[in-house]
């Protein structure tokens, strides 16, 4: 695992480790997470700060940003009894835009028979599923980040060149505390002034 001590605003800074799995995802799409650079959340710059340094949802707060519902392109996935991994991009159906690229460990086990047989068919983002289904549950970010990953800009963000991307190590937990899935998300390029990039 990788040791690395985050920032997090909502609680006191704390260690925590990003899991193996998603550790492997993200190398094996070129982004090392030892490149990381950690960053107390006043210093995430706008409008990435607004997207990322919440206790909200991605989804919801993505589909504000860009006023479009969220889809999900599910790139990679596995499993095993306690936990269904995979790489995605969330993009809008509005324009078809990438508006994230993530990593994300669901403990598939605490999930409802309906819940996970969507989660499994791997067409709408988690957060949508939640949001229907499981209302009352938040996030809790453990760090933001910045990094160059000229793979992932290339690959799915279209950067003609490789500026610096913005994100966030999360966890997603029921009003009862229970952790339902732990996220790298990572979110492209956008205008400083707020507006969303076209």
């Amino acid at each position: 695992m990788s040791p690395l001590v985050l920032y997090n605003e909502i609680r006191d800074p704390s260690v925590k480790r990003i899991p193996d799995s998603l550790d492997r995802v993200l190398g094996e799409s070129g982004i090392a997470v030892a490149t990381f650079e950690w960053l107390p959340g006043d210093e995430v710059p706008q409008p990435y700060r607004d997207l990322l340094v919440h206790k909200n949802d991605m989804t919801s707060t993505l589909e504000s940003f860009h006023g479009s519902k969220i889809g999900l392109n599910t790139l990679r996935a596995s499993s095993d009894d306690a936990a269904y991994t995979r790489e995605v991009v969330l993009f809008s159906k509005t324009s078809g835009k990438p508006v994230e690229y993530g990593a994300i460990d669901i403990q598939i086990g605490v999930y409802e028979e309906e819940e996970r047989a969507l989660i499994l068919e791997g067409v709408e983002p988690l957060g949508s599923i939640l949001n229907r289904m499981r209302p009352g549950y938040t996030s809790d970010p453990f760090g933001y980040f910045s990094l160059k990953a000229s793979d992932v800009c290339s690959a799915h963000f279209n950067c003609p060149a490789a500026p610096s991307l913005f994100g966030r190590f999360n966890e997603l937990v029921s009003d009862e505390g229970e952790r339902l899935a732990t996220i790298i998300e990572i979110l492209p390029p956008e205008e400083p002034d707020g507006s969303a990039r076209k």
